[in-house]
């Protein structure tokens, strides 16, 4: 069916599209009783999913990796670059661990180096620091100085 004109459609108050005049009230009367407009985008959602709309548009989520909980259009950013639980790679000696722990990480590193060449002590990530503390306190040990004046 072709409409004549724009003067045989009316604006719907509640959803806000052109209907045709002639079935303006029961457009509105069904509308009305079966639509809602979300408060976030503003889209028309049938009543009876507009929590299930929220929950899978709109609601904050949590980062799986942290439990953060953000908006979920920034969860991927955060995910990939700001999340402290993510995973990166030490630029010494490419040992994956959760970003937080990589500068403590890498002041070790440093003082592992032996001329160019850096050395990975341990894989074992619960091992790793305990191991590495103790070969510096061995080191430190053997270049001070013990005998003090006096």
């Amino acid at each position: 069916m072709a409409l004549a004109s724009d003067d045989a459609c009316r604006i719907c108050t509640h959803c806000e599209r052109a209907i045709p005049s002639l079935n303006i009230d029961l457009h509105y009367a069904h509308c009305v009783r079966n639509l809602e407009k979300c408060k976030v985008c503003s889209d028309m959602i049938p009543k009876k999913h507009a929590e299930e709309h929220y929950l899978d548009n709109h609601a904050p989520v949590s980062c799986s990796l942290c439990s953060e909980t953000m908006d979920r259009d920034i969860l991927t950013i955060h995910k990939g670059e700001n999340c402290p639980q993510r995973i990166v790679n030490c630029e010494f000696c490419e040992f994956p661990l959760p970003a937080v722990d990589l500068p403590e990480h890498q002041v070790i590193m440093k003082y592992v180096a032996i001329g160019q060449n850096f050395v990975l002590l341990v894989e074992d990530t619960f091992d790793f620091v305990k191991d590495i503390t103790m070969t510096l306190v061995a080191m430190l040990y053997k270049t001070i100085p013990w005998d003090l004046p006096g």
